[in-house]
């Protein structure tokens, strides 16, 4: 049980992509413990953690007890935390460890997503989402479904960073600095922690100014759905169909714009169909114009090219929104290759 009017204790799940949150979220003064895998765990709370956004802005969090520290699942007190940040591929939130963790926390604890794959409990939040959930969209069903909807949120992942030194795990590069967009607990109390969480998060500032990617709190249930046709248009287009190295988003944006475009825009047209205010919604143009700053494969795609036999199906509830909704048959088909494509992949990885 949390006691009110204090500094609220942070659990990130995930020391990849959540080593961003908790680093700002460290910087703004709380504790936030990151949990990743022990070779990772070391080599942060020897080494720290640095944030580059350019050459000029580097955001140094403080570490230890009360700042961030990393963790192994094993080592972590679900009842020291007052929230918790999810920040995991989906197949991955069935490993053991990991399972056992969210089954404590799902029913007692609220949990952000900011999972590029929505949470199914996210999802059953709401009707028309819940009825994109078809079999074979989740790897970790089992997992989801102890958990409780209730508790459930999810941000719209907009930032892109990734680690540029394997020896350093703790060492990140910004190549796109977007903010976390929230949609809101269902709990009035949850919520009212997140706002805290946020507004302390966007306060955090440098000796070089304000320090960017803000945590954002809104009210619809579908803002972080905003997302779901550019991870469509780019994140799942960058496979190749020889099965060389894929390429970056950039390009699987840009090769063909009339195609990204037509497919971009008929996402969102379904979105609105089903709730999601157009206020929210990026218009495809300005997505374009992001893209240029993504020069590298989605990690779904590098997975892939990896021999992943498991990788997060959004391709799969947009395919199912897409089926549902006034699309042209041209779209059909092109988001059913993409959808054939990344099937085909996992089944030859699978086959070795």
């Amino acid at each position: 049980m949390r006691i009110p009017n204090t500094v609220p204790s942070v659990l990130v799940i995930g020391a990849s992509y959540g080593l961003l949150p908790a680093a700002k979220i460290a910087a703004a003064g709380m504790s936030v413990t990151v949990i990743g895998h022990p070779e990772e765990v070391a080599a942060i709370n020897r080494d720290g953690v640095e944030v580059h956004f350019d050459p000029q802005r580097c955001l140094v969090p403080p570490m230890g007890a009360s700042g961030l520290s990393a963790k192994t699942t094993e080592a972590v007190k679900p009842d020291d935390y007052d929230l918790v940040i999810l920040a995991v591929q989906e197949p991955q939130a069935r490993a053991p460890e990991i399972a056992a963790l969210l089954e404590k926390l799902g029913v007692s604890h609220p949990i952000a997503s900011i999972m590029n794959m929505p949470p199914a409990p996210f999802l059953s939040r709401n009707a028309a989402l819940k009825s994109l959930i078809k079999p074979g969209v989740y790897s970790s069903s089992e997992v989801w479904a102890e958990m409780a909807d209730s508790q459930m949120t999810l941000a719209s992942p907009d930032p892109q960073a990734y680690r540029f030194d394997p020896d350093r795990p703790g060492a990140l590069q910004v190549s796109l600095a977007s903010n976390f967009k929230f949609a809101p607990f269902e709990d009035p109390e949850d919520q009212a922690l997140l706002v805290q969480v946020c507004r302390r998060t966007s306060r955090v500032r440098a000796p070089w100014g304000k320090v960017p990617v803000n945590f954002v709190t809104k009210s619809s249930l579908f803002t972080p759905l905003a997302k779901w046709p550019m991870l469509v248009t780019g994140n799942c287009r960058c496979l190749n169909d020889d099965y060389l190295a894929p390429h970056s988003i950039r390009e699987a944006v840009n090769k063909n714009t009339a195609e990204s475009r037509s497919l971009y825009e008929a996402i969102n047209a379904a979105l609105r169909d089903i709730g999601t205010p157009s206020e929210t919604l990026v218009p495809f143009d300005h997505y374009v114009a992001a893209s240029q700053k993504l020069s590298r494969p989605s990690s779904m795609a590098m997975a892939l090219a990896r021999g992943a036999v498991a990788v997060e199906r959004i391709d799969l509830l947009v395919l199912e929104l897409l089926l549902h909704s006034p699309a042209q048959p041209q779209v059909i088909d092109v988001m059913t290759r993409v959808s054939n494509r990344i099937s085909e992949r996992l089944q030859a990885n699978a086959q070795g």
